[in-house]
């Protein structure tokens, strides 16, 4: 029932997600209610309808750039986007206001490849405990929270 009435209200926006990104949120999403779904930057971002969108200035091509550049690190793991919200009044689709960067890297470091996005914070761990679908750290690797709210 929950697929079908999450469905329901992204066609009636219009708003497609694909099957990858869609079926990551659902598999995770409000079943176990403590933690939040996250989806790959890749995957977040390869639709040209869902938006990152945060409650800044930033423009949401400085957004992906940046993340682009932090994701190609060769110290980074993985960027991950946590969805807060998929429902979304204004057909801007999914919504999220923390980015997590696995990285074998300090949180003064994470700090200054972010500084371009003015996050409200940098924190080392997950938010709301570890997600559902969140990969295995690689030795050394620690996961950092970047927040904006």
């Amino acid at each position: 029932m929950l697929t079908y009435v999450v469905m329901k209200r992204f066609l009636e926006r219009g708003i497609i997600l694909s099957g990858e990104v869609l079926v990551k949120i659902l598999s995770q999403a409000y079943e176990q209610k403590k933690t939040l779904p996250i989806v790959s930057f890749s995957s977040f971002f390869e639709q040209k309808k869902v938006g990152f969108r945060l409650n800044n200035d930033v423009s949401a091509d400085i957004i992906y750039h940046t993340l682009m550049c932090i994701q190609r690190k060769t110290c980074v793991q993985d960027v991950l986007v946590e969805v807060l919200k998929v429902d979304s009044p204004n057909n801007d689709g999914a919504f999220s206001d923390c980015v997590y960067i696995l990285a074998n890297g300090t949180k003064q470091q994470v700090k200054q490849w972010v500084q371009p996005l003015h996050p409200k914070r940098v924190k080392q761990g997950y938010q709301h405990g570890t997600p559902i679908d969140a990969p295995q750290l690689k030795n050394d690797y620690h996961v950092f929270a970047v927040t904006w709210s």
